[in-house]
């Protein structure tokens, strides 16, 4: 296949940390990849133009320098989605390995590699899970160090890929140079799009997306901090107002995430991915569709047996999902989500923490009756959110009829990945000093770490999870450097952590 010479960068593993590709002039945004299935999966660019519509021409094979393409086509960028493309590449093949560019007007983007999913016989399957990368908060070093890793099918982002809020809010970049765009908080489709665009320069997100394809949904950030179905705390104006905002929001995280679209109306972010028969993977929207958060130690509101934290659609999605998966044989069971699942509350007492699924208990209570009653096993919950590492065993109530020496009771396991560049769990005092009581409250919390930033690798096979948690040094300067902190591993069957 003839065409523009490509910019070429070093894949993981063969020189340590990835230099900056060669700026392209037209694809400052870099390319990624989402969303993959056995037979295909999205490919992304955007060409930087102040123009109206560019011809692009994307192209995907087998080797690093598209000297064997497979498929190739032109499509149009539109300022109508932020001149943002976006292609859903059918026809590939099952668990293999392929390289994509895109060209337009002479230029041409560094090659993207992405990964298919595999069919039924798959011994392995290796993921990195991510969350709460925080522009002016500092370095994406945890991206980089995703970037560098050779060893995954692909990375999981649980959430908060940007934050809303103004610089200085949440993490100041002025001396960094690392101030988001717009200057004040994200409110409007034009707003969200820079913010968007702003975040998608930085050399080690770009990185990450050019080697690993994402399976993403958002958390709250993405729209404004503690959102739920009809508005925010902070957010100002009418339901009218909100209802324009969220749109915008969701419209702004379609167009510059590797996301496949629903073709249902209304927003649908929720989805699974089958990995043959070793893992299945639902990846749920614990933000956009929720009920209101109760006031804090409302503990009527909480209790309402009504509230809802996936919405009855979703939560219908979630039950038909699990009992197909468990009826088709499938080793393991996983949820990609974004806020704690497992209880930390007493039966019978008022959450500390309303945002998370304590501050919906009846919603929680459905999901432990549909586990109990339709026998579901091996069940892992994969979270993000709390800017903290976690790892847990999940039963109904952990303070009765649960053992922590034996794990009798645990119906589930929960891993907790820390934030890219957010500020830690334990940045606060008054947190730090409520998890010394939770880690002798708590007999079912087997870990928990709130100083260190980092992300997870799950290595997955037909006899055990193993949870690995990788942290950083630091996020005050660019760095590939990382450290291993400590394993958890759940052996199918036994629903219970033990460390290793």
């Amino acid at each position: 296949m003839q065409g523009a010479a490509t910019a070429a960068i070093a894949w993981p593993g063969l020189a340590g940390a990835r230099q900056a590709a060669p700026q392209s002039r037209l694809f400052r945004h870099g390319v990624a990849s989402g969303d993959p299935r056995a037979d295909r999966v999205v490919i992304w660019t955007r060409v930087t133009s102040p123009a109206g519509a560019t011809r692009v021409r994307w192209r995907i094979g087998t080797d690093e320098k598209l000297s064997n393409v497979v498929a190739t086509a032109t499509v149009q960028s539109s300022p109508l989605r932020d001149h943002t493309v976006k292609v859903d590449v059918p026809g590939l093949a099952p668990g293999r390995t392929y390289y994509y560019a895109f060209d337009a007007d002479g230029d041409t983007s560094v090659i993207g590699r992405t990964k298919t999913l595999p069919e039924d016989s798959v011994d392995r399957v290796r993921l990195a899970s991510v969350s709460c990368s925080n522009y002016p908060a500092g370095y994406f070093n945890v991206y980089r160090c995703v970037a560098n890793r050779a060893d995954l099918d692909a990375v999981l982002h649980l959430g908060d890929y940007i934050y809303e809020f103004a610089n200085g809010v949440y993490g100041d970049g002025a001396d960094s140079g690392r101030i988001p765009l717009p200057a004040g908080e994200a409110t409007t489709l034009a707003d969200y799009r820079l913010r968007y665009a702003t975040y998608r320069t930085d050399i080690d997100l770009q990185a990450a997306h050019a080697a690993h394809p994402f399976i993403a949904v958002w958390d709250d950030h993405e729209i404004v901090n503690d959102a739920w179905r009809g508005g925010a705390p902070t957010h100002k104006g009418s339901e009218a107002d909100w209802r324009v905002r969220q749109g915008a929001a969701y419209q702004a995280y379609l167009e510059w995430m590797p996301v496949r679209e629903s073709t249902a109306s209304g927003m649908r972010l929720y989805r699974d991915f089958r990995f043959g028969r070793l893992v299945d993977l639902l990846m749920l929207d614990t933000r956009g569709l929720r009920d209101q958060q109760a006031l804090l130690r409302d503990s009527i509101g909480v209790k309402a047996p009504d509230r809802t934290l996936l919405g009855a659609d979703q939560e219908t999605w979630l039950f038909n999902s699990l009992r197909r998966s468990q009826g088709a044989g499938t080793a393991w069971r996983m949820l990609g989500q974004q806020i704690l699942f497992a209880p930390l509350a007493p039966t019978g007492t008022a959450p500390q923490n309303v945002d998370v699924w304590d501050g919906y208990p009846a919603a929680r209570a459905r999901v432990f009756d549909f586990l109990e009653r339709e026998k579901i096993s091996d069940l892992a919950v994969l979270t993000g959110d709390i800017h903290s590492s976690w790892a847990m065993d999940v039963p109904r109530n952990p303070f009765r009829g649960y053992s922590p020496q034996s794990g009798a009771g645990s119906m589930a396991v929960e891993f907790v990945t820390p934030a890219i560049s957010s500020p830690p769990f334990f940045a606060e005092a008054r947190y730090r000093e409520a998890s010394t009581l939770l880690r002798l409250a708590a007999p079912h919390l087997k870990y928990l770490e709130g100083d260190s930033r980092g992300y997870m690798v799950l290595d997955v096979d037909r006899k055990a999870i193993r949870a690995d948690w990788y942290f950083v040094p630091t996020v005050e300067k660019r760095s590939d450097t990382e450290t291993h902190a400590i394993r958890f591993v759940c052996e199918r069957g036994s629903s219970r952590l033990a460390s290793a």
